[in-house]
């Protein structure tokens, strides 16, 4: 059994730059409008105090994106793994993780687990959370910020869990550990 539990797991770095993108865009959505604005009246005044609604709602939700995408956590404990992404979480217990087929891949070789289709999920150049599914249609969660080096936990049910731990031969002998499984012959 790990040592102490709960433990938590540190988040592999993202392989992109998730936020440097979101910000880049949001950047884009202020811009734009402003320099339409100043164009259409001609004079260089901004007009109305409306105007400022459009700048601070972008700037609000891109607070709130930042937000959430900070939020990763990957916990075991005695009933089970935890992961917590963006505005998601996924519990699951023990007995409902197929250890035997868990293993670690990189995405870009085994494309037929790559998360295809959010659907309720968040996604970044770089970084998946949430809910998808693959390209053979079956449910992924992910927490996926290094997609090569990616461990990959079937769940009885069917569904899998994609999860990019900093140190994925770590958790994964944990998990069996905690399980009583043998590692991989």
């Amino acid at each position: 059994m790990p040592t102490s539990l709960p433990e938590d797991f540190a988040i592999a770095p993202s392989s992109g730059r998730p936020l440097l993108f979101l910000w880049v865009i949001l950047g884009a959505a202020l811009l734009l409008p402003l320099l339409l604005t100043l164009n259409a009246h001609g004079s260089g005044r901004l007009g109305t105090a409306s105007t400022g609604l459009g700048p601070a709602l972008v700037l609000l939700t891109g607070a709130i994106v930042t937000a959430a995408y900070r939020r990763q956590r990957i916990t075991l404990d005695t009933t089970g793994l935890t992961i917590r992404s963006t505005f998601y979480t996924r519990t699951a217990a023990i007995s409902a993780l197929k250890l035997e087929q868990a293993r670690i891949v990189d995405l870009a070789e085994h494309t037929s687990l790559q998360p295809a289709l959010r659907t309720n999920g968040y996604s970044l150049p770089g970084f998946k959370a949430g809910h998808f599914r693959m390209r053979g249609g079956s449910k992924v969660f992910c927490l996926v910020t290094d997609s090569s080096r990616v461990l990959v936990l079937p769940l009885r049910d069917g569904s899998t869990v994609l999860i990019s731990p900093e140190h994925p031969h770590a958790l994964l002998d944990a998990l069996r550990q905690l399980a009583g499984a043998p590692g991989p012959a």
